[in-house]
């Protein structure tokens, strides 16, 4: 069981010590990205669904893009960082601390290393989703950014570590599956396949892993949120327990987990359900 989170009035700039790594990993992710690249472009040929390759003049010809192929493999392995990471963290977490001043104050290592990691992700799927057309769209891109600096002010006061994990963690696992899926979307696979098989599981899995972490997750583990918070607040806690005025960032926080709340529900209901209807439909 882990211990009671530990915070102290004056505390280091958490993104002044991660920030080497956050480099470092954000050259080796594109660097995967430039590897996977390559292989697809030169020596796998693996083609794609037509409709993605609108620029291609032979339409007789097989349609390549090794940019989704690469896109798609660099990013599942951020989210598989992401959610193996938050899970693991916050079932250790979430019932060891058990004051405000604790969930929002406490340090993790753990809860740390996530947050430069998500700072490194998504200012990387930001970066490269600008050169992708279907993933360059304004909800995407405002999306990373909201989340790059959500994870990099609570990094910077090392503050909110315990939400962190589930908001930035924990919220990923459903994310693990869509990388599959948007994967046979842009190279469908064969239906009544093995990997056809292992696709339709995939899909089953991020209807309900979105639904539970994302949308009723999400808002049930905003309530302790505010309510933790409010009581900092109101208690004036935040200037006991940290040197810097922090109180502001404490509302922007709350200002960011509404937002992006709103962005779970509206993907929710006007992205996975009507997709859902459409294949009832169609079965």
């Amino acid at each position: 069981m882990a211990k009671e989170a530990v915070f102290a009035a004056s505390v280091p700039s958490g993104f002044s010590r991660r920030q080497g790594q956050i480099v470092i990993g954000f050259v080796l992710l594109s660097a995967i990205y430039g590897a996977a690249y390559f292989l697809v472009k030169h020596f796998v040929k693996l083609p794609s669904d037509p409709k993605y390759c609108s620029n291609q003049k032979d339409t007789a010809e097989p349609c390549y893009r090794p940019d989704l192929f690469a896109f798609q493999l660099s990013s599942g392995i951020m989210q598989i960082i992401l959610a193996t990471t938050g899970f693991r963290s916050w079932s250790k977490q979430r019932t060891a601390v058990k004051t405000p001043e604790g969930r929002l104050f406490g340090f993790s290592e753990e809860a740390e290393y996530l947050n430069a990691v998500i700072i490194l992700f998504q200012s990387w799927d930001f970066v490269f989703s600008l050169t992708i057309p279907e993933h360059a769209t304004p909800v995407f891109l405002g999306h990373h950014l909201l989340a790059a600096l959500t994870a990099w002010f609570s990094l910077k006061y090392q503050l909110v570590y315990y939400y962190a994990t589930f908001f930035g963690g924990c919220s990923e696992i459903s994310s693990v599956f869509l990388v599959l899926c948007d994967f046979d979307v842009y190279f469908p696979a064969d239906r009544g396949s093995i990997w056809g098989g292992i696709i339709f599981f995939c899909q089953v899995s991020f209807v309900f892993t979105f639904f539970y972490y994302r949308v009723i997750g999400w808002f049930w583990v905003s309530l302790p949120l505010w309510t933790d918070v409010i009581n900092v607040l109101k208690n004036n806690s935040t200037t006991k327990l940290r040197a810097e005025r922090v109180s502001w960032f404490l509302i922007v926080f709350l200002g960011m987990n509404v937002i992006l709340g709103l962005l779970q529900v509206y993907w929710f209901g006007f992205g996975i359900v009507p997709k859902i209807l459409e294949i009832l439909e169609e079965e």
